[in-house]
């Protein structure tokens, strides 16, 4: 996949799944988009005039809805092994030129036939969003609580080439999507498209005995409590970094019942009838050496320097204001380009080509 985008000079937008696939410093990596993408990225797909989508069933949680709706302008090729994923479309309004094909086979037959291209108007125009519409902008860093955004960021810069990182799902896998920059070797791991709760240990534990390497698991409170492996790490003493994103419950669930449903988050919240553990006391009783909790932003980079000071077992709990969204984020009925929070009709009629 690289080799074609290097090859052929067409910029890569990943989907969650492909988070991983190239370094973020590539000059080619745009970043994710969809429903839970960045601003700039959904951008660059809508103000596209050509989608190759490789191995991708593009369903809505990528295309948005209504489905025609999405890159509007484009000419769009979906190269899938299953035929059924690519009929879909036929009943949605959208154009489609399907290539019912293994993806490793398809680039082996198109690499050689490509002519090295470069398009550095729109390279510049991909660049010019993502400075205006950065995913972490400036003020995050100024906020007394931890900003999640500003976590993610962060320990995106700490850990290494070839580290795993796991994911739970919710705001977890959220905010790691847009704002995580993969280094080279690093893999994402993730039960994309089913996301469990409960998942992210487990596999974290996997994970590490199938590779032998350490793991990085940042996971949330309600998808954590749904799972009783810490015995496990800590009695074999797995080299397994748990950042723990403590909101008060299911923020993800909140946010969607601010939007449809009246701010009412009953089964949601503390208030709303949630109860929780001390979770660093449950994992000190596990046996973990060592955890640590905090709540102000100045403690982030302290964090993560104990969280990697060793090869031990080791939880971190941030502790973060229930009220922190997935930002910017796709409202259902509208557009991949029209995100939340809103731009004015003017401001969004500029950023379409």
């Amino acid at each position: 996949a690289i080799a074609f985008a290097h090859a052929s000079g067409i910029p890569v937008a990943p989907t969650w799944g492909g988070l991983d696939i190239m370094p973020h410093n590539d000059s080619l990596f745009i970043g994710s988009f969809g429903t839970h993408g960045t601003r700039y990225g959904n951008l660059a797909v809508q103000n596209a005039d050509l989608i190759i989508a490789v191995g991708s069933r593009l369903d809505s949680k990528s295309t948005g809805t209504p489905v025609n709706s999405f890159a509007p302008r484009a000419h769009i090729i979906m190269v899938d092994i299953d035929h059924t994923e690519i009929d879909k479309f036929q009943h949605m309004g959208l154009k489609v030129k399907g290539v019912c094909e293994d993806a490793k086979k398809f680039f082996m037959r198109t690499i050689p036939g490509i002519e090295a291209t470069s398009y550095p108007e729109w390279y510049e125009r991909i660049n010019d969003w993502k400075k205006r519409y950065p995913i972490c902008p400036p003020e995050y860093y100024t906020e007394e609580g931890v900003n999640p955004y500003v976590l993610v960021k962060e320990l995106s810069k700490v850990c290494a080439e070839g580290d795993i990182i796991v994911s739970d799902t919710g705001c977890a896998v959220a905010w790691m999507a847009q704002a995580f920059e993969f280094k080279k070797g690093q893999r994402f791991i993730h039960a994309w498209n089913q996301t469990p709760m409960g998942y992210g240990l487990p596999a974290a534990i996997g994970c590490h005995y199938a590779t032998g390497g350490r793991i990085v698991l940042v996971s949330g409170d309600g998808s954590f409590q749904m799972q009783n492996e810490l015995a496990t790490v800590a009695g074999h003493n797995l080299p397994i970094k748990i950042i723990l994103l403590n909101n008060g419950g299911h923020a993800m669930c909140r946010q969607t019942q601010r939007e449809w449903f009246g701010s009412k988050y009953d089964s949601t919240s503390v208030a709303g009838g949630l109860t929780f553990p001390d979770f660093c006391d449950t994992a000190m009783a596990a046996g973990f050496h060592k955890t640590m909790r905090i709540k102000r932003a100045d403690d982030v980079k302290h964090l993560l320097r104990i969280t990697f000071g060793d090869d031990r077992p080791f939880m971190g709990e941030v502790i973060l204001n229930p009220d922190h969204d997935v930002i910017p984020k796709l409202f259902a009925t509208k557009p991949l380009e029209d995100m939340q929070p809103y731009l004015t009709p003017e401001q969004l009629a500029k950023e379409m080509v």
